[in-house]
């Protein structure tokens, strides 16, 4: 089985020991996506739906690293820190991952310095 790991010059390197992004045969698995710029800069003190797009441009970056993009999503974690959040987040979200929608998990968290973390799990048509 081919292991390949992707890192981006568009999304903020690893803050500890992981890969941004990881294949393992016809799968993409994405390290989770916080609201962090390419300097590693956290940005938990802007608003909600600007977190979000923040994490979710990370996630994106990542898998265009792979060679791939959040429309071959099959699986999304999202975690949260105030469920009130969901709706916003719905919002936002669909227009990175198309139809039809991934198989998704919601769980709330208890995030100190942020409101958002995203991972994904993406399928490639082959092995890259």
């Amino acid at each position: 089985m081919i292991r390949k790991t992707f890192k981006s010059e568009s999304a903020p390197p690893p803050a500890g020991t992981y890969s941004v992004a990881m294949q393992a045969g016809h799968l993409v698995f994405l390290s989770g996506q916080t609201p962090r710029d390419r300097y590693s800069v956290r940005h938990g003190d802007k608003p909600f739906v600007v977190q979000a797009r923040m994490a979710l441009d990370n996630l994106e970056a990542a898998a265009n690293a792979a060679g791939s993009s959040l429309r071959d999503a099959v699986k999304v974690g999202v975690f949260l820190k105030d469920m009130a959040n969901a709706q916003a987040f719905d919002e936002i979200y669909a227009n990175y991952v198309g139809s039809p929608s991934p198989a998704r998990t919601l769980v709330q968290s208890s995030f100190s310095i942020f409101d958002i973390e995203v991972d994904a799990i993406l399928a490639l048509d082959s092995v890259r």
